[in-house]
């Protein structure tokens, strides 16, 4: 899917509001406009992890983990390896159990980024789940340009949908469906959707999670597209997952956000 090469760089950003990377150094979101945060310098680029996968460079932030374009020297494939933002963090460690796990329980899927391997103390101690590495562009970076055609984004939200009924089937959720977790390939006459791990969880509930409360504390979640039962610490179930898909929908549809504004604002709104 899609062109190697064209959306990667070893300088990334990252929205706080929709979780997206961005290569370069734009100052803001071109989806919603929100500020984007330093990653931080590339301290693992080039290292190899259990002899095999060598990471080539940082192509993305998501809400749990850094991922690296990366060379399986046995293969000579190029693959993803994701690899969690703190080292020694249990509950970082954890989700990407979690992730991995529901991929498990809903593969086979072409919808589904497929994981590969799955290495616990590779990097400093942290898990590291390798997947295959996709080159079609993120939704936001195509959204950078505008909406997608009506054509496409039916077609998209359609194979979503289908997606989200094939998980939630197998009591798995979409728990953290964004954008920035979507992979668009379109094609005259062919649309193609790929789903990132880290959108996933195992179901059929998930527990509750709080917002952040302190400045400078990480969400894990994407806030444009977060349920408002979600937002208010409630469980999780796959009403959540619709409401999201919704959100993107209206993002793909409109080429913005369904609400824009900053973090409180767009807290406000869902629950309004």
């Amino acid at each position: 899917m899609g062109h190697p090469g064209s959306w990667q760089s070893r300088c990334v950003k990252t929205c706080p509001v929709c979780r997206a990377s961005y290569p370069g150094k734009p100052p803001r979101c071109p989806l919603d406009g929100a500020t984007l945060e330093e990653s931080g310098p590339d301290l693992l680029g080039g290292r190899v992890v259990a002899g095999r996968y060598r990471l080539v460079e940082r192509v993305g932030v998501g809400t749990t983990a850094e991922v690296y374009r990366t060379h399986d020297i046995r293969s000579g494939a190029v693959v993803a390896a994701r690899v969690p933002v703190q080292a020694g963090h249990e509950a970082s460690r954890l989700r990407i159990h979690e992730q991995v796990k529901a991929f498990r329980m809903a593969a086979p899927h072409e919808a589904l980024v497929p994981v590969l391997d799955l290495l616990d103390g590779a990097v400093a101690g942290r898990v590291v789940a390798i997947t295959e590495y996709v080159s079609a562009p993120p939704l936001p970076h195509l959204l950078a340009a505008g909406p997608l055609s009506l054509p496409v984004s039916l077609q998209a939200g359609a194979l979503l949908a289908a997606l989200l009924e094939h998980l939630h089937a197998r009591d798995v959720l979409a728990r953290d469906l964004r954008a920035s977790a979507v992979f668009v390939a379109a094609t005259p006459g062919a649309v193609g959707v790929k789903l990132s791990i880290d959108a996933l969880a195992p179901g059929p509930v998930c527990p509750p999670e709080t917002l952040p409360s302190a400045p400078g504390e990480r969400a894990h979640m994407a806030i444009g597209y977060v349920a408002p039962e979600r937002i208010r610490a409630e469980p999780v179930s796959p009403a959540a997952d619709i409401y999201a898909l919704g959100a993107l929908l209206f993002e793909m549809v409109a080429g913005r956000p369904a609400f824009p504004g900053d973090a409180a604002e767009i807290v406000r709104a869902h629950l309004e």
